[in-house]
Parts: structure tokens; C-alpha cells; sequence
């Protein structure tokens, strides 16, 4: 093994793999601490079976308290299992150098804990479509797949992120063209030449971005590090740990996801960056990227471009495609030949469950609020999983599948998430969304006694998952794109909604404002065919377009005027109640 190359500058010792898993070359690595993690490594022919992986794993791990990382070389590249699990996760990676990369950054970690925490972060990232950057609602994914690569100073870019391999803390920084002055025993200014461009926090190995630290005065490092930021009236919080660098917007609602400024945020593991995707580490980190005019604000406003772009598409998509499609669907599969208006309003609660339960699930995953990242078991039923492989079908023109199989499939989800799945590391969320209990869902109830073919669950499945890209390509949606108010738009607009069944072949016509359904003439196709189910608004146009939906402004005035002051009002009442005890 050592021949290879594969971590040669480590000293190597010997383990010995089971005799029927064809290995070869066996060596072990142990990191640092007590109970250190293992990166055992080994070499074969080709990807052993991911029963004889596991296998392998549990014989090296022994039920002891050492995490494991197996690692098996082959033709074809790596394949990774571990560290921890009944059933660990595998993944899989054709670049050779990067695994050892990351297996090296993992065993420089100062222990165990240290070293979980790494790889619980990094692996997921191998399985993005850019190793190495981790993007959490701040910027569009099309734009940093597609976007920056298009700059002409792309090349200029990886030859400067070139001299940034390797450094870590405030070396990488300086690297990256910052100069560092300390601000107090947690933080640092980092200029850029004579400019103030950020605040900088440095963590220890042991530290968590989110967890309170004595260190930081009981605060989460991200907070305490937001408040020096609005106090020294900085716009980014720059953050390194090792080798990797996390950027972070001081502005409230920045990013496309529009979430808090905590969970909002984008991070950089140089080390598992493709030489491919290099430049992305000097045009969104460097001192140049974060100047006025410079190329991390120039990425964050296409951002909200597509991202606000995306969000339309998604609307029309799920009012004139998804919502009509399962309609159709379940009323099929509820034997309405002839449904009267009240049969129509069951069938479309039906349909809008099936719609928000697909929508809560996605946008879970994207958010790491389920374990499509670290669960083997779960990741092979994921709607992340089953978006990319609905987006090669879509890109290859497959037709639509024959039989159930995506019903059955997504069934096993929703309960998973109502009831909870240990085995794929799901709580149970509970909840009415998910309820087939008929007293708390009646929807829910009707939806467990039916299923939806393919030839419409799957349509709906392509127009709800998948979307191509201004390029033309079909992938994944990026739900991390979306902020919640997108949803309420999503909702509220549906709410104005109610489903019809066309008596005759029906046009979009434009009315004013409004677009609604007209009887096609003889000469011209019809948008909606004769019995298909249509989605119209209370005046019986096309759609709602969600206006009436609460803006931002309006949401803000409310918190600022309303819930903060009421909030102060009860924390004072109980800091009085302390000083009576």
C-alpha cells in the first residue's frame, strides 16, 4: 500500500482484513487522542460489494469505542465506509487524491471527537456536485456551478487559491490577501490593503461554530462573532478552523435562503476542492473577492436573480403541473368518474398534502434536517437520491415508468418521518401533515388507501424535483435556494385555488391583469384538454399568483413593532421575579 503513495509521509502499520474480502495491501493509520480514530486502507481489483464493505468495517471496528474510516484503492478510484454506524455510510469517489486528502486532514485532528465532527462535515461534501464547498442558503448552486466559472478571471483565480493549499488559521487567511490585526482576545479586523473587510474568528480544533464556549463569554462562536461584527460595523464574519474557512453575511436576510444569519453561510475544505474547482476558494474568500464591486457580491446578486428566477418557475410549475397532475391522479385512483364540486375539494386537500409533504421532506434534505448525508439506508430512499436520478431521465428523455414503484417508495418516507425510522437514523416528527389518523388528517386518511401510478406520481415527481437550468440541463431543484416565504407564496396561492374538471378543450387567454381559461377555438390546440383537471382561482383565472401574501417589509414592521417589544416586556418581567426570590 505504502507503494502507492497513499499516505506515504505517515507511518504505516499492518491490520489484517478478513481472508474472504479479496484486500489486499493493508495498512492502518491511527489519529490522535484516546480511543484515535483508524483510517484503515487497503487495495482491490475493483469496489468490493457494499455487504462486503460493511462486513469488513464491523470485523476491523470490533464493537470497540475507535471509530473506523475503511478506505479500499481499486481501478476506478476509492471507496470510503464508516466511521461510525450499525449500518455506516459508504461513499464513493473516483478521485484517489482527494480521499487522501481528506483521510489525512481527518487524522490531524487533536482527537476523536474532533475528527467525527470533520468527517461528519466532510464526506456529505463528496457527495455534492462540489466536493469541498459547502454552501448553507447564502449563495445559488447554479451560480457557483456555472456562474463563476464563466468570469474571465477564473484562471487568474486558481493560480492565486494555488498558494492558499496547505495553510490553515491565520496563515490561510493571509494567504487569501488579508492583513490581521487583533480586536480583542477572540476576534481580529482583516483588511484588505487599507479597507476593512471583515472580522475574523479563529476556533480552536475543538470548538463548534454553534455550540456555547467559555471562551466566548457562553456564546455560540458565530454569535458572539455577529455581535462584534455589528458592532465594528463589518459586513462578513470570516471563521477558520484548520485548514477550512466559513463565510459569514452581518446583514439580516442575506442569502438566498433567507434564513438566520447563524445558519447562513458558505465554507471552503481546500484540501477536497477538484483542481477544477479551485478558483471558487479565491473568488468567494479572498480579500479581493469581498471589496466593493468584487466577485463574492457580484455572485451574491446573480444569486438572488435565479434564485427569485427559480422560485417563479417553481410556482408555475406546481400550479399548472404538479397540484393538476396528482389531481387527476387521485381522483383516478379514488374512482371519481364524474366527481361533483365537493368530491373535487377532498380530492384537491389530497393533493395539496401529498404536495407539502413532498416539499417538507425536500427542503429537509437540503437542509440537513434529515440524514440524507450520513445515512447510507436513507440516502438510497431520499428524494435527493430520486431527484438525481429524475433528472438523467429527464436529460436522456426516458419515458415515464411503468407500474407504482415511486408511490411505494415515497409512502416509506412519509411514515418514516410520522413515526420515526431508527434504522435510517429518522425521529419521529409526528405532526398532522403526516397523520393518516382520519380524526387529525382526513386527507391523510384517504391518501393511505390509495396509489398513484407512475404516469402521473412520476410527472409530478419531474416537475417538483427537477428543473433545468438557464443553460438548458435538467437537475435537481436547489430547495436551499428557496426562503420559507417562498413557501408561504407557495401556500397561500394555493389556498386561492380550487380544482375544476374541463368540460371542453380549454386556452390560456390574457384578461386585464389576469390570465384565465377560455373554450379553444376550432383552429388552435387546446392548453387543457377535454376531462382533464385544471387549477383556477375564485374569478377563474389561471392561477394565483400569491400577492396577497404578507410582505417583507410588513413581516419585519410587525416583528420590530410587535413581537420584540413584548418579548423585552416578559424577559423583564422575569428578571424581576429573580430578584424577588
Amino acid at each position: 500500500m505504502t507503494e502507492s503513495g497513499f499516505l506515504s509521509d505517515l507511518a504505516p502499520r499492518r491490520w489484517t482484513p478478513p481472508a474472504q474480502s479479496g484486500l489486499r495491501g493493508a495498512v492502518l493509520f491511527v489519529g490522535r487522542g484516546d480511543f484515535a480514530l483508524e483510517v484503515a486502507a487497503a487495495r482491490a481489483d475493483a469496489a468490493p460489494a457494499a455487504a462486503a464493505l460493511r462486513g469488513c468495517w464491523k470485523a476491523r471496528q470490533g464493537g470497540r469505542a475507535a471509530p473506523v474510516l475503511l478506505v479500499v484503492l481499486h481501478s476506478g478510484g476509492a471507496v470510503m465506509c464508516g466511521p461510525v454506524g450499525e449500518s455506516p455510510p459508504i461513499h464513493t469517489q473516483r478521485d484517489a487524491g482527494r480521499v487522501e486528502r481528506l483521510c489525512r486532514e481527518a487524522l490531524a485532528q487533536p482527537d476523536r471527537h474532533a475528527a467525527l465532527r470533520f468527517l461528519g462535515d466532510a464526506l456529505p461534501s463528496l457527495e455534492t456536485a462540489l466536493p469541498g464547498l459547502d454552501n448553507r442558503g447564502l449563495l445559488a448552486m447554479h451560480e457557483l456551478r456555472a456562474g463563476l466559472p464563466r468570469r474571465a478571471d477564473w484562471a487568474r483565480a486558481a493560480r492565486k487559491a494555488r498558494g492558499a493549499l496547505g495553510k490553515s488559521g491565520g496563515a490561510l487567511l493571509e494567504a487569501l490577501g488579508y492583513r490581521i490585526e487583533p480586536l480583542d482576545n477572540f476576534t481580529a479586523l482583516l483588511r484588505g490593503g487599507e479597507r476593512r473587510a471583515a472580522l475574523a474568528v479563529m476556533l480552536r480544533e475543538t470548538e463548534s461554530p454553534e455550540a456555547g464556549s467559555e471562551r466566548f463569554n457562553s456564546l455560540s462562536p458565530v454569535s458572539y462573532a455577529l455581535q462584534k461584527a455589528d458592532d465594528e460595523n463589518l459586513a462578513w464574519v470570516a471563521m477558520t478552523q484548520g485548514s477550512r474557512v466559513r463565510l459569514y453575511a452581518a446583514a439580516a436576510g442575506a442569502g438566498v435562503g433567507r434564513r438566520g444569519r447563524t445558519e447562513t453561510w458558505v465554507e471552503c475544505y481546500p484540501a477536497l476542492l477538484s483542481g477544477r474547482d479551485l478558483p471558487c476558494l479565491w473568488l468567494l474568500f479572498s480579500a479581493e473577492a469581498l471589496a466593493p464591486g468584487g466577485s463574492l457580491g457580484e455572485t451574491l446578486r446573480n444569486s438572488g436573480r435565479f434564485a427569485g428566477n427559480l422560485a417563479e418557475r417553481l410556482r408555475e410549475r406546481i400550479y399548472d403541473r404538479v397540484v393538476p397532475a396528482l389531481a387527476y391522479g387521485l381522483a383516478g385512483a379514488s374512482a371519481l368518474d364524474r366527481p361533483s364540486p365537493a368530491a373535487l375539494a377532498r380530492v384537491y386537500e389530497m393533493a395539496l398534502t401529498v404536495l407539502f409533504r413532498l416539499l417538507f421532506i425536500a427542503y429537509a434534505e437540503d437542509r440537513d434536517l434529515l440524514p440524507w448525508a450520513d445515512n447510507d439506508l436513507y440516502r438510497r430512499r431520499s428524494l435527493k437520491q430520486k431527484a438525481r436520478d429524475l433528472a438523467e431521465r429527464v436529460a436522456a428523455k426516458t419515458p415515464l415508468a411503468e407500474g407504482d414503484s415511486h408511490w411505494r417508495e415515497t409512502v416509506l418516507l412519509w411514515r418514516a418521518v410520522a413515526v420515526g425510522n431508527p434504522e435510517w437514523g429518522v425521529p419521529a416528527y409526528d405532526g398532522g401533515l403526516f397523520s393518516s389518523d382520519p380524526e387529525v388528517s382526513p386527507a391523510g386518511a384517504a391518501l393511505a388507501e390509495v396509489t398513484l401510478p407512475n404516469e402521473t406520481f412520476e410527472a409530478a415527481l419531474r416537475n417538483l424535483l427537477t428543473i433545468e437550468t438557464p443553460e438548458g440541463v435538467p437537475g435537481p431543484v436547489d430547495f436551499r435556494a428557496l426562503g420559507v416565504r417562498e413557501f408561504g407564496t407557495i401556500y397561500e396561492g394555493l389556498l386561492e385555488s380550487e380544482l375544476a374538471v374541463a368540460q371542453t378543450g380549454l386556452v390560456y387567454k390574457k384578461h386585464g391583469a389576469a390570465t384565465v381559461y377560455v373554450p379553444a377555438p376550432a383552429d388552435q390546440p387546446a392548453d387543457v384538454a377535454p376531462g382533464a383537471v385544471y387549477l383556477h382561482n375564485r374569478s377563474g383565472a389561471r392561477k394565483s399568483s400569491g400577492s396577497y401574501y404578507t410582505r417583507p417589509f410588513a413581516v419585519e414592521h410587525l416583528l420590530d413593532g410587535a413581537l420584540e417589544p413584548a418579548l423585552a416586556d416578559h424577559l423583564a418581567r422575569l428578571d424581576a421575579m429573580d430578584d424577588t426570590d
